[in-house]
C-alpha cells in the first residue's frame, strides 16, 4: 500500500518474554514458535474472473454504516482522524450513490452526499453549507475532506468485473508480509498505447478479494481498497469492512457494514439531495476563469 496508509496500517508486536531463574544465575529467553503457514489455494485465471463475476451482479446496495474517515495534513507527516460516525450508504448501478454521515447517539447529520456519476451534491448542517461540482477533480482543494467524492467510494464498493470490450486479463502471483495472494491485472488499451488498468488481489486461504488497486493514465495509484471480514452469503458474499484509500488526495475511509442488504430496490428518490432554503450553493473543486486562463492561454 502507498505512504498515506493507514489503507494499509499494519502494526508489528514483537513481544519478548524472559525469565530469571534464580538458582542457575542465569536468563533464560523463550521465544513464541513461527506461526504456521495457512494451507493455500491455487486457482486459474477463469476462476478468478468468475468470482469477480458474482461481485458484478450486485446492481444495488444499502446497508447501515460506520464511517471513519483520515485525512493527512498538508505536509503529509501527520494523520488527522476524525471522529467515527454512524450513517448508511446507498447504490445503485451503474453510478448512483448517496453516503449521509450522523454524529452518534443523537443522530443528527454530519454530512450528506450524493452523486448521479457526473456531479455530486453534498451538504453539511453543522457549517450551513450546500456544495456541488464535477467528480472529476480538475482542483484538488487544501481542505483534503473536500476532496472526498462519493465516485471514489463507489468505484471501490462495486468491484467490477472485466470489461471485456475495453480490457484484457492476465494472472500474476504476489506475497504482502506473510500472506500469498494471486493478482489479476487489467490491462487496458488506450490512445496513448496500453496502460495498467487495474490489480485485484486474492487472498490465497479463501479466494476472496482482498485489494483492489485502480490507476490513472500515469501508471499512478489512484484508488487503494482493502476488503475484509467476508460475510457469508449465497449466492454472493460480500465483505464487511472495506478501507478506502486515495493517496493522491490524501485521505482513507473506512466503511463497516452493519445492516447489508444486496439487490433490494433502491428508487430514485433516494438519491435526492435537496438544498435547504436559505443555504448559499457553493461550486467547489473547479478552477476559476483567472486560473483557467493561465493554464489555457
Amino acid at each position: 500500500m502507498s505512504a498515506v496508509t493507514s489503507l494499509d496500517r499494519f502494526f508489528l508486536t514483537v513481544i519478548v518474554a524472559a525469565l530469571v531463574v534464580a538458582n542457575a544465575a542465569c536468563l533464560v529467553r523463550t521465544e513464541n514458535p513461527p506461526p504456521v503457514p495457512l494451507a493455500t489455494r491455487t486457482a486459474g485465471l477463469e476462476e478468478l474472473l468468475s468470482k469477480l463475476d458474482s461481485l458484478d451482479a450486485i446492481e444495488s446496495l444499502r446497508s447501515r454504516v460506520h464511517l471513519q474517515l483520515s485525512v493527512l495534513t498538508q505536509d503529509r507527516q501527520k494523520i488527522k482522524a476524525y471522529p467515527e460516525s454512524d450513517g448508511f450508504v446507498l447504490i445503485r448501478r451503474p453510478s448512483s450513490i448517496r453516503v449521509r454521515a450522523e454524529f452518534p447517539v443523537v443522530g443528527s447529520t454530519v454530512f450528506d452526499i450524493t452523486s448521479d456519476g457526473t456531479t455530486f451534491s453534498v451538504h453539511l448542517p453543522t457549517k450551513n453549507r450546500y456544495l456541488v461540482g464535477l467528480n472529476e477533480l480538475s482542483k484538488p482543494s487544501k481542505k483534503r475532506e473536500e476532496n472526498v467524492r462519493p465516485q471514489h467510494i463507489l468505484e471501490a464498493l462495486m468491484v467490477d468485473a472485466r470489461r471485456e470490450d475495453e480490457e484484457f486479463a492476465v494472472l500474476e502471483n504476489a506475497s504482502y508480509g506473510p500472506l500469498a495472494y494471486h493478482v489479476v491485472v487489467f490491462v487496458r488499451k488506450t490512445d496513448f498505447g496500453y496502460r495498467l488498468s487495474r490489480k485485484i488481489w486474492f487472498d490465497r486461504v479463501d479466494l476472496d478479494v482482498a485489494r483492489q488497486q485502480i490507476y490513472d493514465l500515469h501508471g499512478d495509484v489512484v484508488t487503494d481498497a482493502w476488503y475484509r471480514e467476508w460475510a457469508p452469503g449465497e449466492p454472493i458474499r460480500y465483505p464487511t469492512v472495506v478501507e478506502i484509500n486515495r493517496p493522491t488526495n490524501g485521505y482513507v475511509l473506512t466503511v463497516r457494514f452493519l445492516r447489508l442488504r444486496l439487490n433490494v430496490d433502491v428508487p430514485e428518490e433516494g438519491f435526492l439531495l435537496k438544498p435547504p432554503e436559505g443555504v448559499k450553493i457553493e461550486e467547489i473543486g473547479q478552477l476559476d476563469e483567472e486560473e483557467d486562463s493561465e493554464k489555457n492561454p
